[in-house]
């Protein structure tokens, strides 16, 4: 016997579910959210790119919910070499379980049903899906959304998990602050450090009441071990030679989608009453690691694919998926085909006859107009279609 029925089923309740729940509940559409964490402190940096806040104004505009503006990067090169830029048009860090709770605020204040329990079998039945809970409960939608994760079940179910080389290991620490042991650390700043022979880089954000330090590389291209002991001299350099005390390092690890170039091509984010969304979907810049973005603008895509199938079949959802699929390649499928197609490039290639970040840094210390291209990038507002062109007009001004 069913529990409820509903229009639509999403089975994740980050910021791409919860905010695909929150715009379709706004439409008058009956969503039930499932999640058996709610808001949760995710692995990974917390940063939302300046185009994000734009886009989403809800974001900033929900002042109850604690972040850091950040108006400020400092970039260090593999040899050591560094540049800080300033940005005027700050981007925003939020612990990750305060972003994903005012996302869900919104979803259930939109009237969305939230359902606080896992979902562990999903089956196809004749135009409609039968869910059911790890509470042996049974629940029954039109039409269902993925939007758990890189490691999604709904994802491993409809389409197959991400091979190897479409992921990335991410692993890092978060350190509250004290006042006591921490004088001198930078709290207002991000500081980004790139390292000889992997696909990736180190970072440091700074949170509300806390630091957090990460280390992302491309899945197999480091051993966990390797990675855990350049974080560790990351962290120690930061805290000038010792190691924060054992009690205060929360670690974490999660692996993020980084797909290579070839992988779009057979790219699965939808089928017959099904669709993808955010980091299940493998939607997640390659070159940065950043899926937030992604995550608020693949959701906001399918809630326009449902709106449009409205206007012509108000009682179905026949063509929801194929339109989301048409929507999300011309929206920002074609940029992050690019960002993979760079992604070698951009960590293993040259520049000038230097490697291509030691390169950027070196110019962006020289040329304000290398600095604004590379700002741009830092945001989210730079094209990785003209980076390169862009990069290279302004380089040649130096000359």
């Amino acid at each position: 016997m069913f529990i409820e029925s509903a229009q639509i089923a999403i089975i994740g309740a980050g910021p791409a579910g919860a905010h695909l729940a929150s715009q379709l509940a706004d439409a008058g559409l009956e969503v039930l959210l499932f999640d058996p964490k709610g808001a949760w402190e995710k692995p990974c940096g917390g940063g939302v790119p300046t185009r994000a806040l734009r886009e989403f104004a809800f974001i900033l505009e929900s002042t109850d919910y604690p972040r850091k503006l950040i108006h400020r990067v400092t970039l260090v090169s593999a040899n050591g070499r560094r540049v800080s830029v300033d940005v005027d048009r700050p981007f925003a860090i939020y612990s990750r379980e305060v972003l994903n709770q005012l996302v869900l605020d919104r979803a259930i204040n939109a009237g969305a049903k939230f359902v606080q329990a896992a979902v562990k079998n999903f089956v196809r039945s004749g135009d409609h899906w039968i869910l059911v809970t790890d509470d042996d409960r049974a629940w029954r939608a039109e039409f269902l959304v993925g939007a758990d994760g890189a490691a999604s079940f709904t994802r491993r179910k409809l389409a197959g998990i991400f091979p190897q080389q479409d992921l990335a290991l991410a692993f890092g620490y978060n350190i509250p602050f004290d006042e006591q042991l921490d004088k001198g650390i930078k709290t207002e700043e991000v500081t980004i450090q790139f390292s000889p022979d992997f696909t990736g880089y180190l970072w440091a954000f700074p949170r509300p009441g806390m630091m957090n330090f990460g280390v992302a590389a491309k899945l197999g291209e480091r051993t966990s071990d390797e990675l855990r002991q350049l974080l560790s001299a990351f962290v120690r350099r930061y805290y000038g030679g010792r190691m924060p005390e054992s009690e205060r390092l929360n670690f974490f690890g999660a692996k993020i989608p980084t797909l290579d170039y070839a992988s779009w091509a057979d790219l699965r984010a939808f089928g017959e009453g099904w669709a993808l969304i955010g980091d299940a979907a493998g939607f997640c810049d390659p070159i940065t690691g950043e899926g937030i973005y992604y995550a608020f603008k693949s959701a906001d895509t399918l809630a326009h694919a449902f709106d449009v199938q409205r206007m012509y079949h108000p009682q179905n959802f026949q063509e929801v998926a194929a339109l989301y699929e048409i929507m999300w390649h011309n929206y920002f499928g074609k940029e992050l085909q690019r960002a993979s197609q760079l992604l070698p490039r951009f960590y293993r290639g040259t520049f000038f006859g230097r490697p291509f970040p030691n390169a950027v840094i070196f110019l962006a210390a020289h040329h304000r107009g290398v600095r604004e291209v590379l700002v741009n990038a830092l945001i989210g507002e730079q094209s990785y279609v003209t980076l390169k062109q862009d990069l290279l007009n302004r380089a040649y001004q130096i000359f």
